[in-house]
């Protein structure tokens, strides 16, 4: 809807070349024709005299009429050699072209820009109609002009962009943390059970937003995310540190035992989850003013943090009897 182009306005461009044997045969001199042509589009200097600021000249052109127009102009007579007097139409000839009164380039390529709105009534996002066109029309569009190429701008770009550096950053996020682990722990084992919990937290994230209807996430749920992949790194950390120190000596450890030692961290880690959730449900959803840009990272934080409290709570201390204490056995 509302589709508009961004192309220059096209102008009518003349084209005048020189009829090479035409001038031969008539004997006349082809810069004689150029110098007809520039005087009656810019006149010819006869002489200058001084004034206080800076010299003024004299031209001698064409009258005001002759000038827009060519016809006119292609009477003017051009003088040969002989003395003879022949006009200028009969010695050129003129090419019309319809030409881009500008031309706009981006990285020295020619483009146009199309600006259009997405329709309320259409269900679509700017991403999935991006999608659409690209494998339905600009594919096409390709077979039928070669050297014709198409992108998209403005959010789009914008959304694909932030899309790459936001997985670059998790990337990152998740080497640099699985190395300090390795490093605090010297062990690989608690390194991969510790990493573990981060997929299984998210999954609080991916169902608070499915149930509350949000298929696109923004850049502050991204965030969001990034952060409480921490705090769920911080609470599997202390649980793991936690059933070692209290299962430390051990030749057999029974399952009584490391349910015993995790349900020592349950009240504070129902507590710190408790408290830090109340103070964010507010803003989640908009109690006493709602924040479109904050609302999602709040959301993401808050259900995150339920999640990720149930598999420190329970899927740790599982894993670390899977994990860690067989290991341990073999070793003793």
């Amino acid at each position: 809807m509302n589709i508009e182009v961004d192309q220059p306005e096209n102008t009518k461009e003349y084209i005048i070349t020189l009829d090479r044997d035409r001038i031969r045969r008539l004997d006349i001199d082809p810069s004689e024709t150029a110098r007809t042509l520039r005087a009656a589009l810019e006149g010819s200097i006869l002489y200058e005299f001084s004034s206080v600021n800076e010299p003024v000249a004299v031209r001698f052109t064409t009258g005001i009429a002759a000038k827009n127009s060519l016809e006119a102009m292609l009477q003017l007579p051009v003088e040969n050699r002989s003395g003879y007097l022949v006009p200028l139409k009969d010695i050129v000839n003129v090419e019309t072209h319809n030409r881009p009164g500008s031309i706009t380039r981006q990285d020295q390529v020619r483009f146009s820009s199309v600006y259009a709105d997405i329709g309320a009534s259409s269900g679509l996002t700017p991403l999935k109609l991006a999608a659409q066109l690209e494998d339905q029309v600009f594919g096409e569009l390709g077979r039928r002009f070669p050297s014709t190429g198409f992108e998209f701008g403005g959010e789009i770009r914008d959304t694909r962009e932030s899309g790459n550096a936001f997985l670059f950053s998790i990337i990152a996020v998740l080497v640099l943390i699985f190395l300090v682990l390795v490093i605090l722990f010297n062990s690989i084992r608690k390194t991969l059970l510790i990493m573990i919990t981060i997929p299984f937290g998210l999954t609080g994230i991916i169902t608070a937003l499915y149930l509350h209807g949000i298929q696109f996430y923004g850049f502050f749920a991204v965030i969001g995310a990034l952060g409480l992949a921490g705090v769920i790194i911080n609470d599997a950390i202390i649980m793991v540190t936690r059933l070692d120190r209290l299962t430390s000596g051990q030749t057999e450890v029974p399952d009584r035992l490391i349910a015993d030692a995790a349900s020592t961290r349950l009240r504070a880690v129902i507590l710190t989850t408790v408290t830090t959730v109340a103070g964010m449900m507010p803003t989640a959803y908009g109690v006493a003013g709602y924040d479109p840009m904050l609302a999602q990272m709040m959301l993401v934080l808050c259900w995150g943090l339920v999640a990720g409290s149930l598999v420190t709570l329970v899927l740790v201390p599982c894993f670390y009897r899977i994990m860690i204490v067989p290991g341990r056995s073999r070793r003793t």
